[in-house]
């Protein structure tokens, strides 16, 4: 995967700061190459779009004085979204918005590539948080947001036929979402990378979705690989933690509990027969309401599970049937063993004497998780399940 942002060069012209009696959508239309905006606490009228951006090494910044205290970006029109970006080398730092109407988006990266959205708070919003699914776009970059209280779902990338338009080189990473709902027909997801896109999915915390927390739908290009490691979800109401729709993936070090279906999902949507050159390594899976790690069945299936610790609710599966494709290796089933040191406070660690500390499977280059789920470089051989070692309970919120 390429580097996802280009170097940043000294600024050549100093911060603009303003306050929120000053048009913001005017002063972002001022901006050059290099300039920063710097926004004063306060409520700002959005509806503003981005058209001119910055050039690499130099891009165009709109940011908070403060980032304590989020000045934040008001829009209660239906024409428009919170704001717009039609133009690449663009970073957005530290705003809040919200509330929202139904179907008006906080930030849409209409074009555009190398933008990031990082330090942000979203709340109440009646579209999505940030999407970007108009046209093919290249390192984006969206980390340490918060998303709270969301009718929509939160986070959405891709064009979902994987044509008219592709997400590469994403980054998404240490973003808190915490409640997801959606009208009747719609799922309501916590992070959407539709087909063909590609990502690095990491560190997020996304709790109590309508929809899965995360989805991957996977690629036609076999070189491309999504990468989803060391998430926390929990709490989808109608699906389950985490749904891999199509490889290649590598899913590695998550933990995914009380979640409605599974906590990790394959399955073959739409039949595109993509389930292939999936990983799904050291996963910690716990009382998700249809069974553990469960893969629907498919006739090009390719998959390898390997070294999963997984408690499964009495009736359930911890792990799928096996079929053609699919390697089990390594993994403990902990429905009737205890493994955990205190699942009901969120303290997956390993128990002393634990199962878990059965020796793993190998895993290939690649696949292989070097650290556990909460950064530590694991040992060797490593601890089966996404913890390695003793650690305090998973905390709710941004990822440290």
């Amino acid at each position: 995967m390429a580097l996802f942002a280009s170097a940043i060069l000294p600024r050549e012209t100093p911060a603009r700061e303003i306050g929120p009696k000053s048009s913001l959508c005017d002063e972002i239309k001022s901006l050059s190459p290099g300039d920063e905006l710097v926004l004063q606490p306060g409520d700002y009228q959005g509806g503003c779009t981005v058209y001119r951006g910055g050039s690499p090494g130099r891009p165009i910044v709109i940011r908070a004085q403060n980032l304590q205290v989020r000045p934040r970006i008001l829009y209660k029109g239906e024409s428009q979204n919170a704001l717009n970006i039609r133009a690449g080398h663009v970073v957005i730092r530290g705003l809040e918005f919200g509330p929202t109407r139904y179907n008006v988006d906080g930030i849409r990266i209409y074009g555009g590539s190398h933008i990031t959205v990082e330090d942000c708070k979203f709340s109440e919003m009646g579209g999505i948080a940030v999407v970007a699914n108009h046209a093919s776009v290249r390192g984006v970059i969206v980390r340490r947001n918060i998303i709270v209280n969301s009718t929509a779902t939160a986070m959405y990338f891709g064009c979902h036929n994987g044509l008219a338009c592709t997400v590469s080189d994403l980054l998404v990473e240490r973003n808190y979402i915490h409640g997801v709902e959606a009208p009747e027909r719609a799922i309501g997801y916590g992070i959407q990378v539709k087909l063909n896109s590609t990502a690095v999915l990491r560190d997020n915390i996304i709790i109590d979705t309508k929809g899965p927390g995360i989805m991957v739908y996977g690629a036609q290009d076999r070189a491309a690989v999504n990468v989803v490691e060391r998430n926390f979800t929990a709490g989808s109401r109608t699906s389950s933690g985490i749904v891999i729709a199509g490889g290649p993936a590598v899913v590695r070090n998550n933990v995914a509990v009380s979640n409605a279906e599974a906590g990790i999902s394959l399955e073959d949507y739409a039949r595109r027969r993509l389930l292939k050159g999936i990983a799904v390594v050291h996963n910690t899976v716990y009382d998700n309401g249809k069974g553990g790690i469960l893969v629907s069945e498919s006739n090009l299936l390719d998959a390898a599970i390997i070294n999963n610790a997984v408690h499964a609710r009495a009736g359930t599966r911890a792990f799928a049937p096996d079929q053609p494709g699919m390697r089990l290796w390594g993994n403990v089933d902990c429905s009737w063993i205890p493994c955990f040191a205190d699942p009901a406070s969120r303290n997956f660690s390993p128990l002393a004497g634990s199962p878990l500390f059965s020796e793993s499977e190998s895993v290939q280059e690649g696949q292989l998780p070097i650290d556990d789920f909460f950064g530590k470089r694991r040992q060797v051989p490593p601890t089966i399940g996404a913890i390695d070692d003793s650690h305090g309970p998973i905390a709710v919120g941004i990822k440290q």
